[in-house]
């Protein structure tokens, strides 16, 4: 079953200038960096596991009052005002600085109920792994370019275009989003990626052959094994293919952050821009392997599985 993009997204937040004047994102070749928020501005307060577990447990009570965020830029609506700008700059500004800290459970805080309810549910997360924060590389952040075209929806929702950076990896990222008003601030409702692109697409080492011809799907299988990357799981977790023997693995990124598909002992690493398909060939030796998503803090927090070979 194909599930909707998942939380964690790569943003990036705004730019003084783009307080000022919040109008339309250029779409250059080249990305701007953006702003990289310090950790410290990350003050929600964070949801609890126990918190997380009995939304999950009350999935089937979601609303659907919420437009789909990949609807959201197509709807009619006002120009947000000054203040509005402001407060859906102001979520993502903390969003971003909690993703840089690695406080995942602060940043289920600046997500909706109803959101949590939809996109946990079947996710397969252990909550309790999200306790123990892992520490942030340093190398690894994410920046926010700017927030444009805001516009307030009938019944208080507003929707929102953010884009955002990562570095070292360079893939830059917009997102349509909409947002609702939660108590005194913004929380998101919805988010989809409508753009990516990273700055090098090959430096994933994603080629599905060694020089010469691309070689065919699922050769030597008869077709690719697919494995998701959401976030922040894999869809499956559980792999089996047979020794010594070519199989393509094709992989899609359908969550809303850069992954990466890693199985340190046969040398794989291939990293996928949000919205992206990547592919790689396994030949191994019978045994039992670990893939995982190498990006810091997502494999502490689950994203991680099992490679049967025999």
């Amino acid at each position: 079953m194909v599930r909707p993009a998942r939380l964690l997204a790569a943003l990036t937040v705004l730019s003084m200038l783009l307080f000022a004047h919040p109008a339309v994102i250029a779409q250059d070749a080249t990305p701007s960096t953006g702003e990289v928020i310090d950790a410290a501005e990350c003050q929600v307060e964070p949801r609890s596991t126990e918190e997380l577990q009995q939304l999950v447990g009350t999935a089937s009570e979601g609303t659907e009052a919420t437009p789909g965020a990949t609807q959201a830029g197509s709807m009619e609506g006002e120009d947000a005002d000054e203040a509005t700008v402001q407060a859906v700059t102001q979520t993502y500004r903390e969003l971003v600085a909690c993703l840089n800290a690695g406080q995942f459970l602060r940043v289920y805080a600046l997500y909706t109920d109803d959101y949590l309810r939809r996109t946990l549910a079947d996710s397969g997360i252990d909550m309790e792994q999200f306790e123990a924060t892992p520490a942030p590389d340093q190398r690894e952040t994410t920046a926010l370019v700017g927030v444009s075209d805001v516009r307030q929806l009938a019944g208080g929702q507003v929707t929102a275009r953010v884009e955002t950076t990562s570095s070292p990896e360079g893939v830059a990222t917009v997102i349509q989003s909409v947002l609702e008003p939660v108590e005194n601030r913004l929380l998101i409702a919805d988010e989809a990626v409508v753009d990516a692109a990273a700055a090098t697409p090959e430096a994933g080492g994603a080629s599905p052959a060694e020089g010469g011809e691309e070689q065919a799907a699922g050769e030597g299988t008869g077709e690719a094994l697919v494995v998701e990357s959401y976030d922040i799981y894999f869809e499956p977790d559980e792999l089996s293919i047979p020794a010594d023997t070519d199989v393509t693995v094709r992989l899609p990124n359908e969550g809303v952050s850069l992954h990466n598909f890693s199985i340190d002992e046969l040398g794989i690493s291939v990293d996928i821009a949000p919205g992206a398909t990547e592919e790689t060939v396994i030949n191994a030796p019978a045994g039992e392997y670990e893939f995982y998503c190498n990006v810091p803090g997502h494999k502490e927090a689950g994203m991680e599985g099992t490679l049967t070979v025999e």
